[in-house]
């Protein structure tokens, strides 16, 4: 257990310590193709050679506590653990709305018992960041449920921008450090690590490493999980159970203004999609994944599946943007629990390939803690064009907006039912911009069949369909046009104006379609 603290608490360490950007080194990285993005280099590992710095033992608990103590008055309370946590500085809880009729406000969920605080340590005097104290996420820090907010075995390490593999190799053999993978974000011209924890480095190693001048940013390795409610019922193929055309100002049948996506590249960051199942099949372009080797069993495509086919369907059902051109990152793959799980670095080698591959739309229908890596990668996506939409979560009202949806370059979507009611897990707050049909929606599921669903998810599903259209038809829209547009095309639900349930509105797309003609 001793073993098991230290271990993490010099990991958070590091991320306290690296997360101060350094001065880039100059020089252009070389032309990288992603046949070869992911090769991960063998050097040796720490055990293999003699050590050449002497021991790397941590010591004591005494000497663990002065070094630790040390590192923390050297960087003088300089830490970026704040912009980690959950919610922003500015969230407010949401007012309760006055009554309207369909509208259901959200149950409140018990509150969970407090934790005990742990009895002090040896030496008071040094004052331990919050989450270094327990091995749970608090309250501030994002979580869904009991499933874990960051890996407890491996941490990210982002370096300089420049630097070549050469140099890599370099700083790997340094500090003796093992590389689990390895990705250039061509994105941010950077070089992104895996890394296991280091559990035999000195606090004396730490600090070296964090004033190296190749290390940009070292996090945790967040994870991230899929925003549906993680249940399906089974209905045959039928498309007049999609009343969300008929929400959404389409009506059944009805082609949304003559346009269907068609020239329009999308790209789903998800868990993958089944392109056997006849709903989706052939609509898929192009394919990426993270887990070129995994086992058997871990990628399961169902959630992905289930989204594209909201997009994207030609059969079976119908799909809101069904010529769409989509791309598929796999990045979601099954956790020893059962459970959908990717990290940052799964993730945003998924973003940076889907922008290489010239996407318009990046559909991230998933939620987690708040990730300077994979905000980064976002924000210089949204500088060349690409639309990022995503999910505002699941965890019910008590609940501030998810991330990546809570990051100012995407735009964050909640869900509605068929009587435009909230969707009662829906998570709420000031950052939360529209609503689209998300409860018991029509999804391809299984090796041929369809269900019903519900979620944040699937309603992040019909907004990135409905930017589709509206980018076919008006191709020169930016983010900031496309968001006033969509904003400015709603049925206001909630209380009057934008609101911490609704956003601006639930989705009129033939009133955002249309619009484009009378300007």
């Amino acid at each position: 257990m001793r073993m098991r603290f230290q271990k993490s608490a010099i990991a958070l360490i590091v991320a306290g310590l690296l997360a101060v950007p350094v001065v880039a080194l100059p020089g252009a990285a070389g032309a990288q193709t992603y046949t070869d993005q992911r090769y991960i280099p063998k050097y040796p590992r720490r055990g293999t050679e003699p050590d050449r710095r002497g021991s790397r033992g941590i010591g004591s608990g005494a000497a663990f506590g002065v070094g630790l103590g040390l590192g923390l008055t050297i960087i003088d309370g300089i830490s970026r653990q704040n912009q980690m946590r959950q919610p922003p500085p500015d969230y407010a809880p949401p007012e309760t709305p006055p009554p309207r009729q369909g509208y259901r406000p959200a149950p409140r969920k018990p509150s969970q018992q407090a934790r005990s605080p742990r009895p002090p340590r040896e030496t008071p005097r040094i004052e331990l960041p919050e989450t270094l104290r327990v091995a749970a996420a608090k309250p501030r820090v994002y979580s869904i449920g009991d499933k874990p907010w960051a890996s407890d075995t491996e941490f990210v390490v982002t370096l300089n921008p420049g630097l070549s593999e050469s140099d890599v190799a370099t700083f790997l053999s340094d500090y003796g450090l093992d590389l689990i993978e390895q990705t250039k974000i061509k994105l941010l011209d950077q070089y992104v690590l895996k890394l296991a924890y280091p559990e035999g480095m000195s606090v004396r190693d730490i600090l070296q490493l964090a004033g190296d001048e190749r290390v940009f940013r070292a996090q945790p390795d967040y994870f991230y999980y899929p925003s549906d409610d993680g249940t399906s019922v089974p209905q045959p193929p039928f498309a007049g159970l999609q009343y969300a055309f008929d929400r959404l100002g389409l009506g059944t049948g009805q082609m949304a203004d003559g346009v269907s996506g068609e020239g329009v590249r999308l790209a789903v960051i998800d868990s993958g999609v089944n392109a056997s199942h006849p709903a989706v099949a052939g609509v898929v372009a192009a394919h990426y994944s993270a887990f070129p080797d995994a086992a058997e069993g871990e990628l399961v495509p169902a959630h992905g599946t289930a989204i594209a086919s909201i997009i994207a369907a030609r059969s079976g059902m119908r799909g809101i943007a069904e010529k769409v051109s989509l791309l598929s990152a796999e990045v979601f793959r099954a956790d020893e629990r059962g459970n959908m799980v990717a990290d940052s670095y799964d993730i945003v080698g998924g973003i940076d390939w889907a922008v290489e591959q010239g996407a318009e739309i990046l559909n991230l229908s998933f939620a987690g803690g708040r990730d300077a890596l994979m905000e980064a990668a976002l924000a210089k996506a949204s500088e060349r064009g690409v639309v990022s939409v995503a999910a505002a979560g699941n965890e019910g009202s008590e609940a501030p907006v998810a991330f990546p949806a809570a990051y100012p370059s995407v735009i964050a979507v909640t869900a509605t039912d068929d009587a435009d009611a909230l969707y009662v897990f829906a998570n709420q707050g000031d950052k939360v911009e529209l609503a689209a049909p998300g409860v018991d929606v029509l999804v391809a599921a299984g090796d041929e069949g369809f269900a019903l669903q519900s979620g944040t998810s699937m309603a992040t599903a019909y907004i990135s369909g409905s930017i589709a259209l509206l980018l076919q038809k008006e191709p020169g829209l930016g983010l900031a046009q496309i968001k006033a547009r969509l904003s400015q095309s709603t049925e206001d639900l909630g209380p009057a104006g934008r609101d911490p349930q609704f956003g601006f509105g639930r989705l009129d797309l033939s009133k955002a379609l249309q619009a484009g003609e009378t300007r």
